[in-house]
């Protein structure tokens, strides 16, 4: 049974990541390339702070529906009962908190302008767009745990991943073609994320799960609703913490340095955000399996899936870290305004090896959230996002967006640390084996070898050579080496099932 789980596990994250890696492809040439050479790095700064000062937003404005959904859906699950009428639940709940969120923020607005005036005044004209992108974002992750919890993530992870980066990415080649000007730009980003959502109701009325009843009464007593918005509470702080988290950092920054100083952390940050691309996939899929065994108290599979689950991670994440870190002078120097962003090199080797040491732990997140003990995912969330505003509000004045990358590492470490050893306490689960080991010993030793590279003159055609033959080799022995020592059991059989299939076709 276990093997028949894990199977499931590998193939829905390899389905799920490809949408992911899509996405990725269209964001690193948008952000990488075209956002840089269209955009000033105000303007850049500027439409990615609306974008995640709304994440922050929508974390607690959802009023935690999305972890609702996937904790409370197997009770409603029934097709033939059109589960029992959970659907416009799920709408209705976050359509308050959207109402009381637009209330607050617009209540607050003289205090918001007041904070970004002297440093950042360009964030004046668009901030109240922030209301809007919340509310679609809202319904987007919504819609996407109905789908999850449908056992359809490859359309909405698409819509996600690769659409609303495709679009934005659209918008700002037209933008820098000259037929927007930048008020309008801003304004069809927004749209952008409306029509993500009408896409969304679209797909579900396709699949034939829009299933528009009142639900029932006999389940949805009120007993359980007093449950459900208990759990609710709890997840949307934690959400909240988590984004504030990972967020807060940009908006401290436009208030303390400006939006340059912002626009060269955002690039750095994201560059070093591809290393968690693997964790996303295969933690989207793993939450259904692994509520259920920890509904079941089976602990031997929980721990079988968090070890699995994180040794695959670092093996992904640490291979992008390696690629990233190697080649990094090159990739500033190809990317437009290179210079400017370049002076975030740091920040970006900051938080990279944090978050490679951050998805080799696993699913522990997970594991405590769909537990009983999800009041203390909550509790260690709002600990770290204190802790990350404490040092964020100490450091940027000391180090611009330097400190905010060592506020932000040290944060995301000491959360880390929390959680794992939590879960060892808790369930006596822990990630990490001797093949962690083999894979950091097999990262360090590559590493090594880049420093035997051979210096170069820089010029675009030298250095796009230089990128291409170092990661093909880094990626070829990395790969050799990984199935080789067979320390992946799941990659070990993916080698075994591709070459069956190319070897057997060829009979």
């Amino acid at each position: 049974m276990f093997i028949v789980v894990v199977g499931i596990v590998v193939r829905q994250s390899l389905k799920a990541g490809l949408g992911s890696y899509i996405g990725v492809g269209v964001g690193i040439i948008n952000q990488m390339y075209i956002s840089t050479k269209y955009l000033s790095v105000e303007q850049l700064a500027l439409s990615r702070l609306l974008f995640e000062n709304s994440l922050v937003f929508s974390a607690f404005a959802h009023l935690g529906t999305p972890f609702i959904a996937d904790k409370f859906f197997g009770l409603f699950r029934n097709d033939e009962e059109e589960h029992h009428g959970i659907l416009p639940f799920l709408l209705f709940l976050p359509f308050i908190g959207s109402i009381l969120f637009a209330g607050i923020y617009l209540a607050c607005s003289d205090a918001i302008q007041g904070y970004y005036a002297e440093r950042s005044p360009m964030i004046l004209k668009y901030h109240v767009l922030v209301i809007p992108i919340t509310i679609f974002w809202i319904y987007i992750s919504v819609l996407e745990s109905y789908c999850r919890n449908n056992a359809r993530i490859a359309v909405p992870g698409f819509i996600r991943e690769v659409y609303l980066r495709l679009a934005n990415m659209l918008l700002i080649l037209i933008f820098g073609l000259g037929w927007l000007s930048f008020d309008t730009l801003m304004y069809l980003m927004v749209a952008s994320y409306g029509v993500a959502v009408i896409f969304l109701c679209i797909y579900l009325k396709h699949l034939g799960k829009w299933y528009w009843r009142f639900p029932n009464r006999t389940i949805l007593n009120g007993k359980l609703i007093k449950q459900i918005l208990g759990y609710g509470s709890f997840t949307l702080l934690g959400g909240l913490g988590v984004n504030m988290m990972l967020f807060i950092d940009r908006s401290m920054l436009a208030g303390e340095r400006g939006l340059i100083s912002t626009g060269i952390f955002i690039i750095a940050t994201y560059m070093a955000g591809v290393i968690e691309i693997p964790r996303k996939a295969i933690a989207q899929i793993s939450i259904p399996l692994l509520s259920d065994a920890l509904l079941r108290g089976d602990l031997q599979q929980v721990r079988t899936m968090n070890r699995k689950s994180a040794l695959n991670q670092l093996i992904a994440g640490g291979l992008f870290f390696l690629l990233i870190w190697s080649c990094i002078d090159e990739i500033f120097f190809l990317i437009p305004k290179g210079d400017t962003y370049g002076e975030g090199k740091y920040v970006v080797l900051f938080i990279a090896l944090v978050k490679v040491f951050d998805i080799g732990t696993g699913l522990n997140t997970e594991i405590i959230l769909y537990s009983k003990y999800f009041r203390f995912a909550t509790l260690f969330i709002l600990a770290a996002a204190v802790l990350g505003f404490s040092l964020n509000l100490w450091l940027i004045p000391l180090y611009g967006f330097t400190g905010a990358a060592i506020a932000t590492a040290l944060t995301t470490l000491v959360y880390s640390v929390t959680r794992m050893t939590f879960v060892w306490l808790k369930f006596r689960v822990l990630p990490f084996s001797y093949k962690t080991l083999q894979v950091m010993v097999v990262l360090m030793a590559l590493y090594g070898l880049t420093w035997l590279a051979p210096h170069y003159e820089k010029n675009v055609v030298n250095t796009l050579l230089s990128i291409v033959m170092k990661s093909a080799l880094l990626v070829l022995i990395f790969a050799s080496l990984t199935i080789w020592l067979r320390i992946s059991e799941e990659i070990n059989e993916l080698v075994r099932v591709g070459k069956a299939k190319v070897f057997g076709g060829r009979k």
